[in-house]
């Protein structure tokens, strides 16, 4: 079964105006000052943490080629055995595109290099393991500003503002639920404002107050049947409007559906009817007004496009795919769900790609030990080449400079 919901349920949103939760942050109030924590996080890159065009050497590695970049330092039981699933999600900061981070299952790693090396946050205290969806998400801001889902209990996030340096276990409910958040996603203008989804559970949460209270909600027009819900925010191109604006995925029945009210009623998307996320994934790609994402069951497998913020969508590639994430010049996919000893003989990544827009899609090729596909998928740029940084399951972290 490609599908299974007995394991563990992308987010990484990478829109262009991603880096406007940084821009919103201070005025939020919801971030630390520029003090200890801000010199901490600068030391770690060694960089000026409030100027993040300062210190950035270009990214290397050979264009054109998927390369291993998996710590020596990172445990092999992250890879490795029934709880092998990997590292984690992996985020990019928005405000600081040399800086990606992995994470969320056990340990939290950074990068300052564009994903070429890594190395373990000390973090105190370490949040605990929680093999689930995307339970790692990052702002902005400066210092940024992590949250890492927490296992089962009254508070369900803990929360950074040094860079993921010290956190603090925080995030009522509204009303009592037992769930785990398993998808955890930042307005791109406000980083006060979050979404998650809950592990195995039928219903959204949202958080106004970065993270410290969550109010759960579903809606009308919800669909019934669905768990480990993946909402994502779809950029309008206004932050009023943006904020209210989302797309959900589930798996288990139910159907992918979008709000424009701030989940206070949902409608299904033509063309998405009954779509399903693989277990353990989803991304939402999105470039100006068009938008990406993958799925199976409904209308079939493979990768769907709008070309009108979501109301329309039409199957652009065939064949089971889960991620979607692009560049200026691409769009890729590959194949991959929630299993930790997976790879070939439950169908390999199928990797596909296109030229943008996205119309005309063909297999790409990957290295032999690349058997299983993404998590996630984080893109940066280094100003004069797209970066591609994979958290495979139970693969290790693949990076692709794009030539």
């Amino acid at each position: 079964m490609r599908l299974t919901s007995v394991l563990a349920s992308c987010l990484l949103v990478p829109i262009a105006c991603g880096g406007g939760a940084a821009k919103s942050a201070g005025a939020a109030g919801d971030v630390g000052s520029a003090g200890s924590g801000a010199d901490a996080a600068a030391g770690a890159s060694g960089t000026d943490a409030s100027r993040p065009d300062v210190g950035r050497a270009p990214a290397t590695g050979t264009p054109g080629v998927w390369q291993n970049v998996t710590s020596p330092d990172m445990p092999a039981s992250l890879f490795t055995g029934v709880n092998g699933f990997g590292v984690g999600n992996i985020v990019v900061d928005p405000a600081r595109p040399s800086d990606l981070y992995v994470g969320g299952y056990g340990s939290i790693w950074r990068s300052t290099d564009y994903g070429l090396k890594w190395s373990e946050l000390p973090s105190q205290p370490n949040p605990p393991y929680l093999p689930l969806g995307h339970v790692l998400a990052v702002a902005g801001t400066t210092p940024a500003t992590l949250w890492v889902a927490n296992v089962i209990g009254d508070m369900k996030v803990f929360k950074s503002t040094d860079g993921g340096l010290t956190f603090t276990l925080t995030g009522t409910l509204s009303e009592k639920d037992d769930s785990s958040l398993y998808s955890i996603v930042v307005d791109p203008h406000d980083a006060t404002h979050l979404l998650s989804g809950f592990h195995e559970s039928d219903a959204l949460a949202e958080s106004t107050d970065g993270g410290a209270t969550w109010r759960v909600f579903t809606g009308a027009g919800w669909p019934a049947g669905g768990i480990s819900w993946f909402p994502f925010f779809v950029e309008t191109g206004s932050a009023a409007t943006t904020r209210k604006t989302w797309l959900a995925i589930a798996q288990d029945g139910a159907s992918a559906v979008m709000t424009s009210d701030g989940g206070a009623t949902w409608t299904k998307p033509k063309g998405l009817e009954n779509l399903q996320h693989p277990h353990g994934c989803s991304q939402l790609y999105q470039t100006g007004r068009t938008l990406f994402i993958a799925g199976d069951q409904g209308p079939g497998d493979g990768v769907y496009r709008s070309l009108d913020l979501g109301a329309n969508w039409t199957r652009v590639a065939m064949g089971s795919e889960a991620i979607v994430w692009g560049t200026a010049k691409n769009v890729y996919a590959m194949w991959g769900w929630a299993c930790a000893s997976c790879g070939l003989d439950a169908g390999g990544p199928n990797y596909q790609l296109a030229a943008a827009p996205g119309t005309d899609w063909s297999k790409g090729t990957l290295p032999a030990a690349l058997v299983w596909g993404p998590n996630s998928v984080a893109v940066t740029s280094d100003g004069a080449h797209a970066i591609v940084v994979g958290s495979m399951w139970a693969t290790g972290l693949w990076r692709y400079v794009e030539p």
